[in-house]
């Protein structure tokens, strides 16, 4: 069967022949007879035998060579003929339309002008019959069933061709997917020849009688399907200007950052990363779709990275970016346009100067111009030499703190300007310096009130040192006269720490949290160096007593790192880390008993056995022995630890994961020793020693026991799962180490 010959059922064939076999000059007359043959066919039709003449009728109006006769009956009676059972065609309307002019050209060349205009208007309303029935059954495909036609709107109908009219509120009715036939009437705007402005209203009034919350979802991922299509940018300030409450809808504005940023940083598709800039900045206050830009610029601007896409989003930047109302953003786009202009003469491009001075020219008319020119450039060498070998001293980053104060302190504008740059801008490694900065330029009320707006930043580094920061200014009038000027470099320090102000970061341990591990270096830190420094008081107790004094204050320091971790979370936020020690001793000495034949040898032995679990579902156990050995004193500290080499043969015996803690006073730093059983045993063959090891050999190699506690006990790098040696760890069990410590981490999922 050729294209265009599709089979007419048998009950209809008859008048289709006679149709089709009719004289040019009969048409205009028989048509009445065909109008009341197909309506009674219909009347007794089936549903078979409708899709079939259906299927027919489109396959001749489709494509093939057609009489006048057979045109004037598909094309007049096509509200009969075509229903909509199956999916719509492509270019429907498209094709209706061109035979039509095929029809209007054959009865005018045969001489019968005279009946022709009002056969128009009525196959015109046939052909409007037809199309609003496909899209009353498939709005989606509005698109596709007009295409290549041209289209008016007078505000109430869509003609197209001049001829062929859709109601648009007959279209729509008033169901749930009103969205989607929305959506489609958005499609056509620029395909519109006139009436655009009055269908985007149209669209606007309609769209505003759904609640918010109904259409949010799905106009959001309509949204981001045209951000990443390459010809989607034509269609993304008609979307917005249709659905006006999506300009202030911080999630949309959120999702765009995010996924610029993973552009940028992933070497994305040109075209997206267009699109994304052009999305964010059309968001409106109090969404701040030009922040969320620079914030992807921001957090993915690498100097060993190709930097063309960056330049494309901060000239996006720049276009809509007025210096007098945002100081602030100018001065971040001064410092990404320097990094920029380094990258680039470094890689010899020709514009690199052309393109630094008209950034600069953008903000030659602002007063304070030359401030923000100075510290875009002193920020763009220092910060990566603080990242790097050449970190400058603590003096000279002290010159440098008071030199930026000077120039910026006296001037609101300057103050907030820098303030919003330090937070957001300063790396990690330079966080200490942004923050120290940032106490010293806040003077007023109005400063404070910056900061707390700050802390709605779409930037989460902002928004974590501003939390700092905040925190230090509300307790800072107790401890010092003036937060902004702290005594020394480490008052200030030590202010932003018990604030919480820590380095950000990503963590060296699975716990992937700088913060958390700095907190739980330093308290171990604490005890650590308390009990070193009174270790010489305590010297002539045995190893036991000592130990003991030792994990007390471990056990009562761990109590309190939950109210420290506290201080680094927003109020109702869970703690995201749960630390629990607890020891027990598994052989109390009786005074006045004499000890056993079978006594351990000098020292004392421990197992840390640590229990994590992650979110539930993550968990491991695992146990470390210890040997505790102490430094004697014999009217001097003596030059070597006694330590016999059974001992470690012993604990190497049981397990790899054995260390040995020498308790010393302090020496080059207040501390204890932590050194692996295996190293003990090297040093002591190295020294030819059966019974000591030498103070100042086991020094050289040893860990201070907060760094062993923190990396490598609760980072996992240490400790034995068999069950042979966890089994020694269980109460009753014969021969158990002197100490049972337990530490149990319960960590939530990420």
């Amino acid at each position: 069967m050729q294209p265009g010959d599709d089979k007419w059922p048998e009950s209809i064939q008859a008048l289709y022949e006679q149709v089709t076999g009719a004289s040019p000059d009969a048409v205009l007359s028989s048509r009445p007879q065909w109008s009341e043959q197909l309506t009674e066919w219909v009347r007794n039709a089936t549903l078979d035998e409708r899709e079939m003449a259906q299927t027919a009728a489109w396959s001749r109006l489709d494509s093939g060579e057609r009489s006048p006769g057979e045109l004037l009956f598909l094309l007049a009676h096509g509200g009969e003929l075509l229903w909509p059972y199956t999916a719509p065609p492509r270019e429907l309307l498209q094709r209706l339309i061109s035979r039509r002019e095929q029809l209007l050209l054959a009865l005018n060349v045969q001489g019968q002008a005279e009946a022709v205009g009002p056969l128009m208007e009525q196959v015109g309303a046939e052909v409007s019959k037809v199309l609003t029935r496909y899209l009353k059954r498939h709005p989606e495909a509005l698109t596709e069933l007009v295409s290549g036609v041209r289209c008016t709107f007078d505000g109430r109908v869509l003609r197209f061709h001049d001829t062929v009219e859709l109601d648009l509120k007959f279209l729509l009715g008033s169901e749930k997917r009103v969205i989607g036939r929305l959506d489609q009437l958005r499609a056509l705007l620029p395909h519109l020849r006139e009436g655009r402005d009055k269908l985007v209203a149209f669209i606007r009034e309609r769209a505003a009688r759904i609640p918010w919350r109904e259409c949010r979802d799905v106009l959001e991922e309509k949204l981001f399907q045209m951000v990443a299509s390459p010809e989607g940018r034509s269609e993304l300030r008609g979307f917005l200007g249709s659905y006006a409450s999506g300009k202030g809808e911080a999630r949309w504005c959120t999702r765009a950052s995010l996924l610029l940023t993973r552009n940028l940083e992933e070497g994305g598709a040109l075209a997206v990363i267009e699109n994304l800039s052009e999305l964010l900045v059309y968001f409106e206050a109090p969404v701040e779709g030009l922040r969320g830009a620079l914030q992807a610029l921001v957090a993915s601007i690498h100097e060993d990275k190709e930097l063309e896409r960056h330049r494309v989003v901060a000239d996006k930047c720049w276009e809509h970016l007025k210096p007098k109302a945002e100081p602030g953003l100018a001065l971040v786009l001064l410092w990404l346009e320097e990094r920029i202009f380094r990258v680039a003469l470094r890689q010899g491009a020709e514009d690199a100067f052309e393109r630094r001075n008209q950034a600069r020219e953008r903000v030659r008319e602002l007063p304070v111009a030359e401030a923000l020119y100075w510290l875009a450039e002193e920020c763009a060498d220092l910060w990566p030499r603080v990242e790097s070998e050449r970190r400058p001293g603590a003096d000279e980053l002290a010159a440098w703190r008071q030199e930026v104060t000077r120039r910026f302190v006296k001037k609101p504008v300057l103050r907030k300007a820098a303030i919003e740059f330090f937070l957001w801008c300063a790396p990690d490694a330079a966080a200490s310096e942004a923050e120290l900065v940032t106490l010293s330029l806040v003077k007023t009320g109005t400063d404070r009130r910056l900061l707390r707006k700050l802390g709605e930043h779409p930037s989460t580094r902002v928004r974590f040192r501003v939390r700092a920061i905040n925190a230090w200014l509300a307790h800072g009038a107790e401890s010092a006269p003036e937060p902004a000027t702290p005594a020394t470099l480490t008052g200030a320090l030590r202010h932003l720490r018990a604030s919480g102000a820590m380095t950000l970061g990503g963590g060296r341990t699975w716990l992937k949290d700088r913060d958390l591990e700095e907190l739980l270096l330093g308290a171990f830190s604490r005890v650590e160096r308390d009990f070193s420094a009174r270790y010489p008081e305590h010297f002539r107790e045995d190893e036991a007593r000592l130990v003991t004094r030792l994990l007390e204050d471990l056990r009562h320091e761990f109590e309190s790192i939950r109210s420290d971790l506290s201080i680094l979370l927003s109020q109702g936020q869970p703690v995201p880390l749960e630390l629990e020690l607890q020891y027990r001793r598994t052989r109390e000495p009786v005074e006045g008993e004499p000890a056993p034949e079978n006594a351990r040898p000098a020292g004392v032995e421990l197992a840390f056995v640590l229990k994590v679990e992650v979110d539930s579902f993550l968990t491991t156990k695992r146990a470390v022995l210890v040997l505790a050995r102490k430094l004697e004193h014999r009217g001097e500290w003596a030059p070597n630890l006694r330590l016999g080499r059974e001992q470690v043969d012993g604990l190497l015996g049981q397990t790899e994961a054995s260390f040995c803690l020498f308790l010393v006073p302090p020496s080059l730093r207040a501390e204890c020793w932590m050194v692996p059983a295996r190293l003990v045993r090297g040093l002591m063959d190295a020294q030819g020693s059966l019974s000591t090891v030498s103070r100042e050999g086991a020094q050289r190699v040893a860990r201070s026991l907060a760094q062993w506690m923190t990396y490598d006990l609760l980072g996992l790098w240490t400790g034995d799962d068999r069950p042979a040696v966890l089994a020694r760890t269980e109460p009753g069990a014969e021969r158990s180490p002197d100490f049972i410590v337990e530490i149990s981490v319960r960590k939530r999922g990420q």
